[in-house]
């Protein structure tokens, strides 16, 4: 047993278990998570501020007026929550950074999947009932039980994260989804094509970043 009671060899056993669902193999040489992974956890409401945080910078991707969405962030202080990504995004829209049409695109690919990330992040907050990886997630915008109305200024307070068990499974599984993607990129190993390796990347990054004191793009996704 591990902290707070946790088993790190069930969690993985589970996570194979579920593996198995899409004919994926036990990860074997992949280290089990432990004790020090766990020490540090983001509050619930640093994660619900890190949400507006992604929701603004997707309506800046589809394209919501800017100053609209400056109007926001600003409002919320949500600036220190956004990604280096995200940041320039906003800075490139309003004109004070230069950025020609591929650098613009790619930003917006960028932001776009962060979506997923975000659905994660809804997830933890209990908000999202499970995190299939072979669906992407639903184009109604979730986002909406968190902030009524799309708005930061009417978010819901009452927020919690889930129990860290819950959390810690779901990490350990996406630890092990995104090993296999890895593997699938670059030895041809098996690997489902109904699960996108986009969807693995951010839900894993958005996982991990609630236990790694890091910005978003710095944090640690070895495999």
């Amino acid at each position: 047993m591990g902290l707070h009671g946790m088993d790190f060899l069930a969690i993985r056993e589970q996570s194979v278990q579920r593996l198995g669902r899409w004919k994926l193999s036990d990860p074997g040489p992949l280290p089990l998570h432990g004790e020090k992974d766990f020490e540090w956890m983001r509050p619930a409401p640093s994660v619900a501020k890190r949400c507006h945080a992604i929701a603004a910078a997707l309506a800046l991707a589809h394209r919501a007026p800017v100053q609209t969405v400056r109007h926001a962030v600003e409002e919320n202080d949500l600036e220190g929550s956004l990604g280096t990504r995200e940041v320039e995004l906003l800075r490139v829209l309003e004109g004070g950074v230069d950025a020609g049409e591929p650098e613009l695109q790619q930003l917006l690919v960028d932001i776009a999947w962060r979506e997923e990330a975000l659905h994660a992040l809804l997830w933890t907050l209990g908000l999202v009932d499970d995190l299939p990886p072979d669906r992407m997630c639903p184009k109604a915008p979730v986002y909406e039980l968190l902030a009524p109305g799309l708005d930061p200024g009417h978010a819901r307070q009452d927020v919690q994260l889930r129990p860290l068990a819950q959390i810690a499974a779901m990490l350990d599984f996406y630890y092990c989804l995104h090993w296999h993607a890895r593997k699938a990129q670059y030895h041809g190993d098996v690997w489902d094509y109904q699960i996108a390796p986009g969807v693995v990347l951010e839900r894993r990054r958005a996982l991990e970043w609630l236990f790694q004191d890091a910005q978003w793009e710095d944090v640690d996704l070895a495999v």
